[in-house]
């Protein structure tokens, strides 16, 4: 194997591992602890790994006018509908996996509080307990 297609290959599995879909249901019973209760803004995986960005946020993408990214709502949803993100909750300098899609969408660039159950330590999957709006 040529060393360019060994970087193509090697690129795209750190891409796949970076946006890999989290399916809800997949962890259930699985929980390592007990709850924990995290408050931060539920983004794309897109802009908290800098795929796409730079600063881990949704700042860069809206001063450089990419079409779709006005606000950290449009933001977020144009990176996981449109450019294969996840969403992700965002506490401090960490980043959660979550485990339901769905109903993180419907918080999608807002700041939540969620109790949830640290499902895998290695990649920082939470499992969501309960979401609402952070006050």
């Amino acid at each position: 194997m040529s060393k360019k297609r060994f970087r193509e290959v090697l690129l795209g599995a750190l891409f796949l591992l970076l946006t890999a879909p989290i399916h809800a249901g997949n962890n259930k019973g699985k929980e390592k602890g007990g709850p924990l209760t995290l408050t931060g803004p539920i983004a794309d995986s897109q802009c908290a790994f800098n795929v796409h960005s730079m600063g881990r946020s949704h700042e860069w993408m809206i001063k450089k006018n990419v079409p779709g990214a006005t606000d950290d709502k449009s933001c977020t949803m144009h990176c996981v509908k449109d450019m294969g993100g996840n969403f992700v909750l965002v506490v401090k300098d960490d980043v959660y996996r979550l485990d339901d899609q769905g109903l993180a969408e419907k918080f999608a660039g807002t700041t939540v509080k969620v109790v949830g159950t640290l499902v895998d330590e290695k990649t920082h999957t939470l499992h969501i307990l309960t979401i609402e709006p952070a006050q």
